[in-house]
């Protein structure tokens, strides 16, 4: 940081702390947090807890070095080893979570725990789980034949047509070796789940497991993309161990009754927190509590039809979705990324469409309402919270409530802590579950998420609801300054 070197570090972490970071977050400790959380719970306000070190997006840790490329499978796009050090480190922010949980417990009961999965498992691992889990859906689109852009943004790949087996076939015999015809079918059965003779993309992405990906492609007739993009089996290992890491958070969540919600990061590794995320919930949102919450960007191209393809997997699967919706965080740093690598930005090219991804995938949950004919917990009805400081938004969603009879323990309302109070307090006032968005940790570490709170706040700052507020906060200050009679 280049107020380090200038300033020095305490005067540097003074500041920050003075500014930004007493502003947007709680404490640097649980136990700091302790009173901001009972001041919330007096005005019926819950908390979203969130251990809010971070990551930095583009930025690699310190122990990950890269290393010459071997004759293995997986090893030309996984040219970096990954040493134990950034793995402890791991364990000691799972611990970390842990304790949020607790405290979510100890003194907000009905709030939320939420986890970054760039804190749980190594980011290089995680984007190169995003390049192998892109390939896999590439693969789908090639088995039918389909024309493939390789380039093209993972979320926008069309996965809408289905595959018979003769198509299932012909496409895999032209790309691997070592199957019968027989051997094919029984794929395609195992896949099949309806017994249809089709699978669609939610059969196949459910059938195909990251983990056995290395295996699958040892018959590739060419070592291409797909070959290259398999995990090796250190990487299945680390794999493996932050799922377990992850498990061990949901297991005492699930055991205190605590939901978390798991936060949306970057695109490079967002394929991989949707696909661990997906899987936690399958196994924890069985019950009556829907435990996992996945959190969706809007502000991402697209991002309506990703929502509404979650709602039909859980309701296939038989598990209760839960979701978070936000506009997004990193779009300053999305666009120049997709500039710099001469790509199609990911992210919407206005605040409108944003808004209207923000809206339709809003209205796709609440009509997930409940199936009575399914007798499963994926018949229950969707959960979600609206995460916007946007009132127009909030309004919208209470109207639309209204309209389809959803009731009001199905939908909650958060705003970040420091931002749109007037929001979250009228919101409570009036019996909706009404949530502040709780960060805290070292002053450091959670400098990258103070940055990204500056940044949004300076590409909103012409928004209407900014402009209100600051109408509001002007009218309070006039009020405050004029002479009592």
């Amino acid at each position: 940081m280049y107020s380090v070197k200038v300033l020095g570090p305490r005067l540097t972490h003074l500041l920050l702390r003075k500014t930004f970071f007493e502003h947007f977050c709680a404490g640097e400790s649980s136990q700091d947090i302790l009173p901001k959380m009972r001041e919330l719970q007096k005005y019926n306000v819950g908390g979203i807890l969130d251990y809010a070190a971070e990551a930095k997006d583009g930025e690699l840790p310190e122990t990950v070095k890269p290393i010459d490329e071997e004759e293995t499978v997986g090893a030309p796009l996984s040219s970096r080893s990954y040493d134990y050090e950034s793995e402890a480190l791991c364990d000691a922010r799972a611990q970390i979570f842990r304790v949020a949980v607790r405290g979510v417990k100890d003194t907000i009961p009905d709030g939320f725990a939420a986890i970054k999965l760039s804190g749980l498992g190594n980011p290089v691992l995680l984007e190169r789980m995003s390049t192998c889990l892109a390939e896999v859906c590439r693969l789908y689109k090639r088995l039918a034949h389909e024309d493939i852009n390789p380039n093209e943004n993972y979320y926008m790949i069309d996965r809408s047509f289905k595959i018979d087996l003769e198509t299932f076939k012909t496409g895999w015999l032209k790309m691997f070796e070592g199957k019968s015809e027989d051997e094919l079918k029984a794929m395609f059965d195992a896949m099949d789940d309806n017994h249809d003779g089709y699978i669609s993309y939610l059969e196949w992405s459910s059938g195909v497991k990251l983990s056995e990906i290395n295996e699958m492609v040892r018959g590739c007739k060419h070592q291409g993309r797909l070959f290259q993009a398999a995990l090796n089996e250190e990487e299945v290992k680390l794999y493996r161990n932050m799922l377990k890491r992850v498990q061990g958070i949901l297991d005492l969540a699930q055991e205190l009754g605590v939901r978390v919600m798991i936060d949306a990061e970057w695109t490079d590794i967002q394929p991989a927190i949707d696909h661990i995320t997906i899987f936690m919930q399958r196994i924890y949102n069985k019950g009556e509590l829907p435990i996992v919450f996945n959190t969706y960007q809007t502000y991402l191209k697209g991002m309506p039809t990703r929502v509404q393809r979650d709602l039909d997997r859980s309701r296939r699967e038989g598990w209760r979705f839960g979701a978070k919706l936000v506009r997004g965080a990193y779009m300053v740093s999305e666009r120049q990324k997709a500039s710099q690598r001469g790509l199609e930005s990911p992210i919407c090219e206005t605040y409108e469409e944003t808004e209207e991804n923000f809206h339709q995938a809003i209205d796709c949950i609440l009509a997930h309402g409940e199936d009575k004919t399914e007798a499963s917990p994926g018949g229950a009805a969707a959960e979600v919270l609206v995460a916007s400081h946007n009132r127009h938004s909030v309004e919208r969603t209470i109207q639309k409530m209204t309209e389809m009879g959803v009731a009001q323990d199905r939908v909650g309302f958060g705003q970040l802590m420091g931002m749109a109070d007037h929001l979250t307090y009228t919101l409570a006032r009036y019996g909706y579950r009404s949530y502040k968005y709780v960060p805290y940790g070292p002053v450091d570490e959670v400098v990258p998420y103070l940055i990204r709170r500056t940044q949004e706040n300076s590409s909103i700052l012409g928004s209407p609801s900014v402009q209100e507020e600051r109408q509001m906060l002007g009218r309070e200050l006039l009020r405050r300054l004029r002479p009592i009679a």
